[in-house]
């Protein structure tokens, strides 16, 4: 029965952000022009234009499955990899949807924790990439006729499945959104809102049921033996997070419980940080895109940064 009654629980308090957030989140989808904001960051400096794109993803409330998309598409409409590989390691935490989910899931203090540490290693980390890779590359260029919008395919292992819609700056306004045809705009939306629903849904659920089974039987005394020893804890906080992958908000009911056993913050930040940073689905599409230098970079530094700042905020917090 404390099984069952945590998986309510838990069930309960995504219900609370998740029919609004699919929602709303359709409609940003549907009505941000993501051609505009990769122009905005490859007409910067590196410094701002990296900064840019590790906090743009705050108005586009994007888990880590449809951020990857969307960072390839400000990759080949921009001409540097930092700004794209910033945007798609903060993305999944710093956005109001994943923050109102952090809040709710595990208080205040942690969800400045994850959003401040993620937009951080996101910042340094494209950084990194463009100092290592410092000849930019023309954009490509974006087609003269295109239909007012596009579809793109995407899932958690960047496979084919579900289609999500976005607006392309057809007009050369520049401007963030567009709210012409509003009809066909809410349609858009809620295509939007059901094909990310359908994306998250069995995650969030594998998340509840894991959740659920760790808050109520994992030992206590087995996170308390392990947080004793403080310089290994965060050791295997990494290996785990780099060895399984759940989606951003799946994980949240695993990482809940692990904090209630007694699991020190900053190891739950890394759990969340570097599980969504350094899996296969994201690693992938960059090798792909972007080279065999870029990859790696990226997932050397989501890996150092994350275990750095858990030692850091296991002695804070």
């Amino acid at each position: 029965m404390d099984w069952l009654r945590t998986a309510l629980n838990y069930s309960k308090e995504f219900a609370e952000v998740a029919v609004f957030g699919f929602l709303f989140a359709g409609f940003l989808q549907a009505v941000v022009r993501p051609t505009v904001v990769a122009r905005y960051l490859s007409g910067y400096s590196v410094w701002r234009a990296n900064a840019i794109g590790a906090t743009v993803g705050f108005f586009t409330p994007l888990c880590c499955c449809t951020a990857i998309p969307t960072a390839l598409a400000l990759w080949r409409g921009g001409s540097r990899p930092g700004p794209a590989c910033a945007f798609l390691i903060a993305t999944p935490w710093f956005n109001w949807y994943g923050l109102v989910a952090l809040w709710i899931f595990l208080g205040w203090r942690m969800a400045l924790v994850v959003a401040g540490s993620g937009v951080f290693i996101a910042f340094l980390t494209g950084m990194i990439i463009d100092w290592q890779s410092p000849n930019e590359r023309a954009p490509r260029p974006l087609p003269t006729e295109v239909p007012e919008t596009v579809c793109t395919t995407t899932s958690c292992s960047v496979k084919s499945g579900s289609a999500c819609c976005s607006t392309v700056d057809t007009d050369g306004s520049g401007e963030f959104f567009d709210f012409s045809h509003p009809w066909q705009k809410l349609q858009m939306a809620g295509t939007n809102a059901w094909a990310l629903a359908r994306e998250l849904l069995p995650w969030i659920a594998a998340g509840i049921l894991i959740g659920a089974t760790v808050k109520t039987w994992l030992p206590t005394a087995w996170i308390s033996a392990l947080e004793t020893r403080s310089w290994l804890t965060p050791v295997l906080a990494l290996v785990l997070a780099t060895l399984l992958y759940a989606d951003s908000l799946g994980s949240l009911p695993l990482v809940n419980a692990l904090l209630q056993k007694g699991l020190g913050s900053g190891n739950g930040m890394i759990l969340l940080i570097a599980g969504v940073g350094t899996n296969l689905a994201t690693l992938g599409p960059i090798y792909r895109e972007m080279g065999t230098r870029v990859a790696i970079l990226y997932a050397c530094c989501v890996m150092v940064l994350s275990l750095l700042l858990g030692f850091f905020w296991n002695f804070v917090l």
